[in-house]
């Protein structure tokens, strides 16, 4: 194996990783005796692996800001989930009235088709509303700010 400066740039590397074994390690070490291109390589990157280690220590984040975490995430869970469960309660129960609406014999046609009307009609502007307050949510920039 030789010597050259680009097989031990590789070899600087492994060793700042500690990957080298005991042999490499000092096959390194008498290279970068010799040779002060590869050393000032090598106190380059050690410098810049000391330096970004240094920045990029986090403290963790006490306990109550844990708990804070995890309560918002069940809490968040547990509505979706109940709004889902709602959400195919009102389908089946409408779907339910519909039929009923249309097979029980308890009015003429004239009435039920009025009936009818009125509340698709009124289904329609709740969807309507519902779709543009969810999209109005999304992009208020004061719902952040504002607790309420």
């Amino acid at each position: 194996m030789s010597n050259s400066c680009e097989e031990q740039q590789i070899r600087i590397t492994g060793h700042l990783d500690g990957e080298l074994d005991a042999q490499e390690t000092s096959a390194l070490e008498a290279h970068l005796e010799d040779c002060p291109a590869c050393k000032r390589e090598y106190e380059a990157m050690k410098t810049l692996i000391v330096g970004t280690t240094a920045c990029l220590k986090i403290a963790p984040p006490p306990e109550e800001t844990w708990d804070a975490f995890l309560d918002n995430v069940y809490n968040r869970l547990e509505r979706k989930t109940g709004w889902m469960l709602l959400i195919a309660g009102l389908i089946a129960s409408a779907a339910y009235g519909a039929l009923l609406f249309v097979a029980v014999p308890w009015a003429g046609w004239p009435l039920k088709v009025l009936l009818g009307a009125l509340l698709a009609g009124l289904a329609i502007l709740f969807v309507s509303v519902l779709r543009q307050r969810m999209r109005a949510a999304k992009t208020d920039r004061y719902t952040k700010e504002v607790k309420r």
